[in-house]
């Protein structure tokens, strides 16, 4: 009996915590110029670039604060549908990078739903290493490329 009673305890903490990220409130800071809840606004208003790590698809303490402001525009606009395209920088083969990309989207998207962003409104994409954001081969370079880019529709 005490281990059924640790064990819900446990899931009733699980759950409160998950509701308590549906539940939180957002601020979104508006741009004059733009529509609000348009991609234009999530392209002026949001970070929509996450980096990563080197040969990594986890999301850094960086990455999650720019991940929860997509979040918040999310929850802001109801109606927008995010798509997340996961990008690797040039070296490593084609097949790998694509994997590897797909790992960075799917982290973000994972993010989202953990924020109660609903699974039909996100849509990932991998593209690997066939759209650098930084042709340059030295680790700056690099560096740009490793990364996952949110967009809305």
């Amino acid at each position: 009996m005490i281990v059924n009673r640790k064990i819900l305890m446990g899931i009733a903490a699980v759950a409160a915590s998950f509701l308590g990220a549906c539940n939180r409130t957002c601020t979104v800071e508006e741009s004059t110029g733009v529509t609000p809840g348009s991609p234009e606004d999530f392209a002026t208003n949001v970070t929509h670039t996450v980096f990563f790590e080197f040969n990594k698809s986890n999301l850094t303490d960086s990455a999650k604060k720019r991940v929860d402001a997509q979040i918040c525009w999310l929850k802001t606009y109801s109606g927008a549908k995010v798509n997340v395209a996961g990008h690797t920088d040039s070296r490593g083969t084609a097949e790998y990078n694509l994997a590897l990309g797909q790992a960075r989207a799917n982290s973000v998207s994972k993010e989202f739903k953990a924020g109660c962003i609903d699974e039909s409104r996100i849509t990932v994409v991998s593209y690997g290493k066939e759209r650098l954001s930084d042709t340059g081969t030295d680790e700056m370079a690099h560096a740009k490329n490793r990364r996952a880019v949110s967009t809305v529709e």
